[in-house]
């Protein structure tokens, strides 16, 4: 049976344990034997006990993380974390050890607001998961972390407090509910206030139902427990529920097998001038073979129903929701399956329906925390996708047994969060808390921005009421590191002023109010914050560099008729990383451009080569995301544009000059034109996106004045030999100093860094050099690179790569990108485990293409190397246009 009661139970039963200790001459096997034995009829308390001193006694590691685990059982959430933080404390992220516990401490430190945190471990987990169920939870436990990073975490609309110190004691209480007056809060707990002042009594050890009335202040008074009518002595009674008339209390009596439930059913009593009456099971729904618990009362089709959960056959998960038609005198239709869409493959709780609406909790949608409370809406002929209610509903803990009355704006629910009354921990049991909705209300969202219109994590909002434009009483500021939306509730008839600031950032202000509201209102305010220019010492060593404008990168020369990045280019290269590490919105072109001479379809193809041999060895070297870079080859067809720097450096340049073919013939000798020739052979980067404008040191990009290096680009299309003096360079990146001979044929792939027997890194990948690539997913791609021949203009060309995942953990492709005549066909929802192969199909469309062009395909997979980017595969086809 699932475990579905809370952990004041297991605390209440185990009491006990403390007077009747094991002796002292018990073996460590004696105490294991208790332990698992306790575990398995879920009596967490009892078996945390015998493996704290089975540990005591050893000192076993592998019982810490049992132990932690037990703690979060309890829902001693605070002693899980500390407990499974030293488990992990050393463990790397691609150790296995443990693995199904690095899923129940991300649960842990989820449930503790450690969200971050908690995302890691998911993700570690998953990396190394095997079983189909977790994984697919924490799947979902995932997409809750970002559910709650998206959703408002503030709000007016909604008030909850604590229903008192009378209704709720140390121990859990259970589905609040109202009477049809008002007047009279049900609910079932364990014990009520007056057993726990005295200690405990015969029938305090039994879950029971209660009743609270309001008092003269209109606070809830003590409760009493009702009569035994409902109340059989000697017998569990819980989950009350009530008619629409109130003249019914429908509850559950369970029977339980030390902390498990293996009986629960539905048992209905009428109401008369005396009070309740004896209490009877409901006609055709309840079973021996299945749980039928926590009845609620609706309508549906016209007719009134009684919704419960069960876990019999046929179900979608665990615990699902179904309704039965009432036909009256106590007796109720067969039960119906509320369908895939309300229930999952995970566990739905505590139904309650109002006005169209069904309220329940479950686990197995993404949740904010351990169980979320959501709500489906029936139209007449079917329920709504559920909703989760949000932040001013749930917590990161268990929320549910949400109850909602009158005019739809109060009600009722449960929730362990803290600031509750707990007997073992701040979060081990379940308080009632009362809600209500405002009628009228507002409500702030700001978004911060860069002028760019990049999110700005990291910043702070300020919220200031005024008084006749003044500062008046205490304001709100905010801070984030996990995002850029804040959240506030404002106050009605009040005028504030906003403030939003960030580091390296002008601040800005803008004013609102709330005066004369007539219905409720979201404020929605956007800031682009303007960046504060960097300082500049000494100012004439630095420029300036606008968007759009194009910064010759001097060092990245070329052997004519090569495209291979020379090793003298790393320091320009290296100078483009570092700008786009300080500028993390950043988003460039790469422009590549060859001298004049050749033809002139033959030089645009080698520009296009040589611009992304340069990206390449940015992300596979530098380590940046290929999609902040953008290639371009422009061939013969822009000359340079001299410079005031590099007119400068040069004697026989002005600034303005215009490299193009009259002005070098017009050069006096051979050698000056060979140099002029030479400035044309470059590339250049320019901003596309992201800041309008960067600072850049000049010196760092300016090339050492040196002899021409001869040669022009070939003047046909076909690749020419370089002279025989000139030294074999190797293809990015040098640094690796790997023997890389030319391949025997354009498909054949030569490793370069060994990983395994029989895994290769190549330069295609962004993994090549990196040292820490255990638990690393790597795709190996066979053919790499794909030449097509000769291609008609117009005519399209399918082909297709095959992969194969050559590592120990599995991989998954999030994105693969091309340009605009590529596409693709791949399942991106598939994962590949180790050993598996898989297959990318391509389509070209050559229609709007004018010469022969080598392509790029970038593949980006879902998991992040050492350096925190994601790993990104590269493959390229090449094809000779035929017009």
């Amino acid at each position: 049976m699932k475990y579905i009661l809370s952990a004041s139970l297991a605390l209440f039963l185990a009491l006990p344990a403390f007077a009747q200790p094991l002796s002292g001459a018990a073996k460590e096997e004696q105490l294991l034997w208790a332990a698992d034995s306790a575990r398995s009829m879920q009596n967490w308390f009892v078996a945390l006990q015998n493996y704290q001193e089975a540990y005591d006694q050893s000192e076993d590691p592998e019982l810490r993380p049992v132990i932690a685990l037990m703690n979060l059982h309890l829902r001693d959430i605070a002693s899980a974390v500390r407990i499974y933080t030293q488990v992990f404390r050393k463990a790397e992220p691609g150790d296995t050890t443990n693995n199904v516990h690095r899923y129940h401490f991300a649960r842990a430190l989820k449930m503790d607001g450690q969200y971050d945190e908690a995302r890691t471990y998911f993700e570690n987990f998953l990396q190394h998961a095997e079983d189909e169920r977790l994984i697919a939870l924490a799947r979902l436990e995932l997409e809750g972390i970002k559910l709650y990073r998206d959703a408002p975490q503030e709000t007016s609309e909604v008030t909850l407090e604590n229903a008192g110190r009378k209704v709720n004691a140390s121990f859990s209480e259970y589905s609040p509910v109202l009477s049809s007056d008002g007047e009279t809060l049900y609910f079932s707990t364990w014990l009520s206030s007056e057993a726990i002042v005295q200690g405990g009594n015969a029938e305090g050890t039994f879950s029971q139902v209660y009743m609270a009335s309001k008092d003269n202040k209109g606070e809830w008074g003590k409760p009493e427990v009702l009569g035994k009518e409902v109340n059989r002595p000697g017998v569990h009674s819980a989950n009350p529920a009530l008619s629409a008339d109130g003249r019914r209390l429908l509850y559950n009596r369970l029977e339980l097998e030390s902390h498990r439930i293996v009986g629960a059913k539905i048992y209905v009593s009428d109401v008369d001038d005396n009070g309740w009456k004896s209490g009877n099971p409901v006609s055709g729904i309840n079973s021996d073979d299945y749980l039928a618990l926590q009845p609620a009362t609706g309508e549906l089709f016209g007719r009134e129903v009684l919704f419960f959960v069960s876990d019999m056959a046929g179900g979608f998960g665990g615990m699902d929701i179904y309704y039965a038609n009432y036909e009256g005198d106590g007796k109720y239709g067969a039960p119906i399956n509320l369908g895939p869409t309300v229930n999952t493959v995970g566990d739905e709780w505590t139904p309650f329906y109002h006005d169209g609406n069904l309220y329940f909790a479950t686990d197995g949608l993404p949740t904010m925390g351990g169980l979320d409370l959501f709500y489906a809406t029936w139209n007449g002929s079917e329920w709504s996708s559920p909703q989760n209610m949000g932040p001013g509903f749930n917590s990161s803990v268990d929320d549910q047994s949400l109850s909602i009355f009158g005019d739809g704006l109060v009600g009722f629910m449960t929730s362990n969060r803290e600031g509750g009354r707990s007997v073992k921990s701040k979060t081990c049991c379940d308080d009632i808390y009362t809600f209500q909705i405002a009628s009228l209300y507002a409500n702030l969202v700001v978004g911060l921005f860069s002028e760019a219109k990049q999110p700005l994590s990291n910043g702070t909002i300020e919220l200031q009421p005024l008084v006749n434009g003044n500062p008046a009483g205490a304001g709100q500021q905010k801070s984030r590191t996990d995002g850029n939306r804040f959240d506030f509730g404002l106050a009605l008839e009040t005028q504030y002023q906003i403030v939003a600031s960030h580091p390296g950032y002008y601040p800005d202000t803008v004013e609102i109010n709330t005066l004369g509201l007539e219905e409720s209102k979201e404020f929605q305010q956007v800031f682009f914050l303007k960046p504060i220019p960097a300082p500049v010492e000494p100012t004439e060593f630095y420029d300036t560099v606008a968007i759009e404008e194009a910064i010759t990168l001097e060092n990245i020369l070329y052997d004519f008729s090569d495209d291979k990045i020379l090793p003298a280019a790393e320091g320009d290269l290296r100078v483009v990383q570092s700008i786009m590490e300080q500028y993390p919105d950043l988003v460039i072109e790469l422009g590549a451009h060859t001298d004049s001479r050749g033809d002139a379809v033959y030089n645009l193809a080698l520009s296009k080569r040589r611009a992304a041999n340069a990206r390449k060895w940015l992300i596979v070297t530098g380590g940046i995301d290929g999609r902040r870079i953008k290639t371009q080859g422009y061939g013969k067809t822009v000359p340079q544009t001299v410079s005031a720097r590099l007119a400068e450096r040069v004697d026989f340049l002005s600034e303005g000059d215009v490299l193009t073919d009259a002005f070098i013939n017009a050069l006096p000798d051979k050698e000056t034109q060979e140099r002029a020739h030479n400035f044309n052979r470059r590339t250049e980067f320019k901003i596309l996106e992201g800041p309008t404008s960067i600072i850049i040191r000049r010196d760092v990009i300016e090339r050492k004045i040196e002899g021409p290096r001869r040669g022009a680009e070939p003047r046909s299309s076909v690749p020419q030999p370089a002279p025989a003096a000139a030294p074999q360079r190797q293809a990015i990146p040098s640094r690796a100093q790997a023997g890389v001979k030319k391949a025997a044929s354009p498909a054949a792939e030569l490793p370069l860094k060994t990983v395994a027997a029989t895994d290769t890194i190549t330069p295609f990948s962004s993994l090549y050099g990196q040292k820490q690539i255990a638990g690393l997913p790597v795709l190996q791609f066979k053919p790499r690179t794909i030449q097509l021949g000769e291609v008609k203009k117009g005519e399209k060309r399918s082909f297709k790569y095959t992969f194969t995942n050559t590592s120990k953990v599995p991989a998954k492709i999030q994105l693969i990108q091309a340009c605009d005549c590529t596409t693709y066909e791949h399942n991106n929802a598939k994962i590949y485990q180790p050993g598996e192969q898989g297959v990318i199909n391509v389509t070209f469309d050559s229609s709007e293409k004018e010469e022969d062009e080598t392509i790029t395909i970038d593949i980006y997979l879902a998991q992040k190397d050492s350096r925190g980017m994601p790993i990104m595969e590269m493959v390229e086809y090449s094809f000779k246009l035929k017009k």
